[in-house]
């Protein structure tokens, strides 16, 4: 009986941490954070040079795009020229397909460099812009953009 708990002694004190596994990660953080702090030193020589704030803006407003209206419901709205104020106005009528489709009649090849943009109302469906970005990719329009705007009639 002596012999087994002297077996049991000793097994007791040989538990412990092993040192080992928390050294390598020691090591391998240290290695980390000597990497980033080099690579943040070579970022600072890289020369940036920042454009003026003029160089964004146009001179004088684009002319030449072309405005379509795009309602709550997703009905194509066509340009009805300006109101008083200067906002584009529009008329609900044909569809946005008979409309590109008159549109490349009269202008010829010339009408797929005009660039398009989409006045959308705000609660007009994603699924909607959509399928009118895709009719205008179809007809061949790759300069169209979106702009989000008020409901049309509101204030």
């Amino acid at each position: 009986m002596l012999h087994r708990r002297s077996q049991y002694l000793e097994t007791a004190d040989d538990s412990g941490i092993a040192m080992s596994p928390l050294i390598d990660c020691v090591f391998l953080l240290l290695i980390f954070f000597l990497v980033t702090t080099m690579l943040k030193r070579k970022e600072t020589i890289i020369p940036v040079s920042m454009p003026a704030a003029t160089s964004s803006l146009s001179a004088e407003a684009r002319e030449d795009v072309l405005v379509i209206g795009l309602a709550a419901d997703g009905a194509f709205l066509e340009p009805d020229g300006r109101d008083r104020f200067g906002a584009q106005s529009y008329r609900a009528g044909r569809t946005l397909e008979d409309y590109l489709g008159d549109l490349l009649r009269e202008r010829g090849p010339d009408a797929l460099r005009i660039p398009l943009r989409f006045d959308v109302a705000r609660e007009t469906p994603f699924q909607k812009t959509i399928d009118a970005l895709d009719v205008c990719k179809l007809r061949g329009f790759t300069n169209v953009s979106v702009k989000i705007r008020q409901p049309f009639g509101a204030p």
